[in-house]
């Protein structure tokens, strides 16, 4: 009896083996959603052929709503959760340095996009070394430059229009209305306020090495995501920066942001995913494979990362393309695999 019982629940097993490996694979792959972008270089606003060349910063914009600094498009775009794709300011046919209604506005090699909590957009110009202000009017959006000499690199704090930046990349708006940049060029943390800019972080002064980017911590500091050391720091203005999971080697961290539990998410661009650090300790990936494609769970160069109104978002620079993460299936994924 127990021979003749045998076969059967092994085929039952088997099956229900079958079923579980291919709901998993369903379910990893439902995880990872492209929402903007169909994998090729151009330019293209609307929702079923919208296209970027080369997205590689993000910014809140409201719900479900993104900013995306698009660098060789030398366009600030608004994404959706549904896909819509808008142009803010910018375009192909308008690189350069051009100050004016956002519709006339020139950008060169945008890299890094903020917006204050009354509305106020911040744009790094890498290529310009400027400073861009978006402010609202009655007619739309007013570009102004707000620090940096259009063309001019260096190092020079100061007044603000005097001041010199080497390829700003990062930008976000701190709890006074300053503005804190990643200088790249200068491996360093300028902050722009009262028509004044200085140098707060540096090599010398923060245990930073080369930081690319940076965004504001739950606790009141700020997370940098330093190419130099590999790591992800926490820093504030006037400190050395600590390191978040020390024992962790990050493939070249280019993104960073944190939720609301502490946990921080980084774009590790050589290394074709996103990691999650929990509790600044414990590593994990919660998308790409580590293998660089265009399949729908794979990434190309992850450039930037923003946790938002439910989703992790992801500028997936090679790919040309903005994907979301729902950020509780990360904490299902994550508790699963403890």
């Amino acid at each position: 009896m127990m021979d003749a019982i045998r076969p059967g629940n092994t085929v039952i097993r088997s099956l229900a083996v079958l079923l579980l490996v291919c709901f998993s694979a369903l379910l990893q792959a439902a995880e990872v959603r492209v929402i903007a972008g169909n994998g090729e270089a151009g330019f293209a606003d609307g929702t079923a052929d919208a296209r970027f060349n080369k997205p590689i910063r993000l910014a809140p914009y409201g719900a479900g709503k993104i900013l995306v600094a698009d660098i060789n498009n030398h366009a600030i775009r608004s994404v959706t959760l549904d896909g819509d794709v808008q142009t803010l300011a910018g375009g192909p046919d308008k690189q350069g340095h051009k100050d004016g209604p956002a519709a006339e506005a020139g950008f060169d090699s945008p890299h890094g996009v903020a917006v204050s909590d009354d509305g106020v957009i911040i744009v790094a110009g890498a290529a310009s070394h400027t400073i861009r202000l978006f402010t609202s009017t009655d007619d739309g959006y007013q570009v102004t430059t707000l620090a940096g000499v259009p063309g001019q690199s260096g190092l020079r704090d100061g007044p603000a229009a005097e001041a010199l930046f080497n390829s700003p990349h990062g930008v976000v708006w701190d709890d006074e209305g300053g503005v804190l940049v990643v200088d790249i060029g200068n491996a360093a943390i300028r902050r722009i306020k009262d028509g004044m800019v200085t140098t707060v972080g540096s090599a010398t002064t923060s245990n930073m090495i080369m930081p690319i980017d940076m965004m504001p911590a739950e606790d009141g500091s700020y997370l940098i995501a330093d190419a130099g050391t590999q790591k992800i720091l926490s820093w504030s203005p006037g400190k050395k920066g600590t390191l978040l999971s020390p024992e962790t080697v990050l493939a070249m961290p280019h993104g960073v942001d944190n939720d609301a539990h502490g946990n921080a998410y980084v774009a590790e661009i050589r290394g074709h995913q996103i990691t999650q650090l929990i509790d600044g300790k414990t590593a994990k990936r919660v998308a790409g494979t580590g293998i660089a494609g265009s399949g729908p769970d794979q990434l190309d160069k992850p450039a930037g990362v923003l946790v938002h109104d439910g989703y992790l978002w992801i500028a997936d620079l090679n790919n040309h393309r903005i994907s979301v993460v729902p950020l509780e299936s990360i904490a299902v994924k994550a508790e699963a695999a403890e």
